[in-house]
């Protein structure tokens, strides 16, 4: 899909308005995006401006790492690869120049992974539709008291994230003893290259799970799914169909995705239609009305925490409301003043998520 209307400076701006406070959460520096919004006057712009700076930092990184300081040169190496993240994540003006700087990304983060604490081991797990899904495996020194294994989390993203930008929410359960995984599932990151968006992603996790039952050091008989946005949606539904999860957060997710042809964000509607890897909202709409909790949210069974922001703009609180009240041993964690995804109440919701997370796997 080739973006072709006129996407001029006025855009740009708003893409920095609407992102901005999510660039910074994952690392990016202020004064770069700062010249990033200066020097970009059109959106066709944006993706080799983003990467061009996170070559920057990689030069940074090999330099640390040659020095032989290991933690500077990860800590550089993952913010390039999250300026190579968000130059394409929503970026579709053209798919060879996109491919290439995503993959950019991935490299970057593979370079940083053994530098992290803890560190990322790359899993790639066998998937019966023959692509494999691919993740990051990150387990604490410590483990909570008494075990002596970590519970793990699996982590999902949303239309426009990857594994790669859930460093930061991982960090929540590491610091608590508890192992991530964070994945990319079909439609998103490196397995939409194989594997578009489907109403059965579930069957991608659930090979995910089979695939780590048997790793060191890891206890996957105290399992927990945690998504955000339209992972929001994914974790309750990988959670109603695999039984082997003994927890799940949802993030403002839908109870039903519904077509993506209603939606009135610019960079959902162009995100669907890349996920979907469709020429239409025909095409997308056919795929996404079929992706809804009717039918599987009476076997939710597991505790379910669904939290959301009554100013979300991107997707209806009522919706994320209506998981929590329907699935048997559903909660909500509601902040009135709190936006999509509740990037305004950070300091708050996370936390409590993971103190929740925690006391239902420990």
């Amino acid at each position: 899909m080739g973006v072709t209307d006129d996407r001029g400076r006025e855009f740009v701006e708003g893409r920095f308005d609407r992102w901005w406070t999510r660039f910074l959460a994952k690392g990016l520096d202020r004064y770069d995006l700062q010249n990033l919004r200066d020097d970009i006057g059109a959106w066709e712009e944006w993706c080799e401006a983003f990467a061009a700076v996170g070559e920057e930092h990689a030069e940074h990184g090999r330099e640390a790492e040659a020095a032989g300081n290991a933690t500077t040169a990860g800590e550089h190496f993952l913010r390039a690869s999250m300026y190579c993240h968000f130059g394409s994540f929503a970026w579709f003006v053209d798919e060879g120049r996109r491919e290439r700087v995503h993959r950019r990304g991935v490299e970057l983060w593979e370079r940083a992974a053994p530098h992290l604490d803890p560190p990322a081991e790359r899993i790639e797990a066998p998937h019966p539709g023959g692509a494999d899904v691919p993740g990051y495996l990150r387990v604490p020194g410590g483990t909570p008291d008494g075990l002596d294994e970590s519970p793990l989390v699996i982590l999902l993203s949303g239309l426009d994230s990857t594994k790669e930008e859930q460093h930061t929410r991982a960090s929540d359960f590491h610091a608590r003893g508890i192992a991530t995984l964070s994945v990319d599932g079909p439609g998103q990151g490196e397995m939409w290259y194989t594997r578009t968006m489907t109403p059965d992603y579930h069957e991608a996790i659930s090979a995910v799970v089979d695939h780590v039952e048997g790793v060191d050091d890891v206890d996957a008989s105290r399992l927990g799914v945690y998504g955000v946005s339209i992972g929001g949606f994914y974790a309750p539904h990988v959670a109603a169909n695999d039984d082997r999860f003994d927890a799940c957060v949802g993030l403002a997710g839908p109870f039903s995705v519904g077509p993506a042809s209603l939606y009135r964000s610019v960079s959902m509607r162009d995100g669907f239609l890349h996920a979907c890897r469709a020429d239409s909202f025909v095409e997308a709409d056919e795929i996404t009305e079929r992706m809804t909790l009717r039918g599987d949210i009476e076997d939710l069974t597991a505790p379910a925490l669904m939290i959301v922001g009554g100013n979300d703009t991107v997707i209806p609180p009522e919706q994320t409301r209506r998981i929590a009240e329907r699935a048997p041993n559903g909660e909500l964690l509601y902040y009135p003043d709190g936006d999509h995804v509740c990037k305004n109440r950070v300091t708050q919701y996370r936390p409590y998520a993971a103190d929740w997370m925690r006391e239902r796997l420990v």
